[in-house]
């Protein structure tokens, strides 16, 4: 029985509910990927407009401020330039999350079309690596779906600047105050990262036959290389 993803909403759906369905079906839909890119791009610019548009000016400079941790004197000297930018803070930030959206697959994928080689004996091309970590990245649309009702449920629009990463291991579990050693990395690591490990194992496993040890050891390379780097300097 084909159980292949049969279109793009079957896959929009198979990506949460039955991934080995929609890894099957991508080898022969490809063009499927640039829509998932394009939603994931138009959903992550709701999400930051809901967050940052309804906020004061005063409010996201006193919050940068407190979590850049300056000195008196040097908060003082920033003040006027981050006032002058925080009316345009939710444009700015839209404008590099789409960098971001369609820079981060693409770096995971070179770490994949690398990585494959070491611990599969799959080669799967580079442009195919592409296209799996832009599907493997759909968790985050639902972490941006989370922020739009977060930020719509609010009391007040002037919301702490951590409540973007809601999902973080500190958000979640951790809860370290601001100026903790190790606040920034549990604060930058999203439980949805985990996910997005296990779909790129999944994809892998549709691939080749492989154990699930080192299927799941490729989908968490990336974000071993980054964070265990990030915790030895710490």
């Amino acid at each position: 029985m084909n159980l292949s993803s049969k279109n793009i909403a079957a896959a929009l759906s198979d990506i949460f509910l039955a991934p080995s369905n929609l890894f099957s079906a991508l080898p022969s839909h490809r063009s499927w990927t640039w829509a998932a890119l394009a939603l994931l791009i138009a959903v992550q610019i709701a999400s930051i407009y809901a967050f940052f548009g309804p906020m004061s000016p005063e409010w996201i400079v006193e919050q940068q401020l407190a979590v850049a941790n300056l000195s008196a004197n040097e908060a003082e000297a920033a003040r006027s330039t981050l006032m002058a930018m925080a009316p345009n803070i939710a444009h700015i930030s839209a404008a590099s999350s789409v960098m971001m959206v369609g820079l981060f697959p693409a770096l995971l994928a070179l770490v994949y079309f690398l990585g494959e080689r070491l611990l599969s004996g799959s080669r799967q091309s580079y442009g195919s690596w592409f296209s799996i970590s832009v599907w493997a990245q759909m968790p985050m649309l639902l972490n941006a779906l989370g922020l739009i009702v977060l930020s719509l449920l609010a009391a007040s629009p002037d919301q702490p600047l951590a409540v973007a990463n809601y999902a973080s291991l500190n958000g979640l579990i951790l809860d370290l105050p601001l100026g903790h050693p190790w606040y920034n990395w549990a604060q930058a690591f999203s439980v949805f990262f985990i996910w997005s490990s296990v779909l790129i194992a999944i994809a892998v496993r549709v691939a080749q036959p492989i154990a699930w040890g080192r299927a799941l050891l490729l989908g968490a390379l990336p974000y071993v290389l980054v964070f265990g780097v990030w915790a030895v300097l710490v």
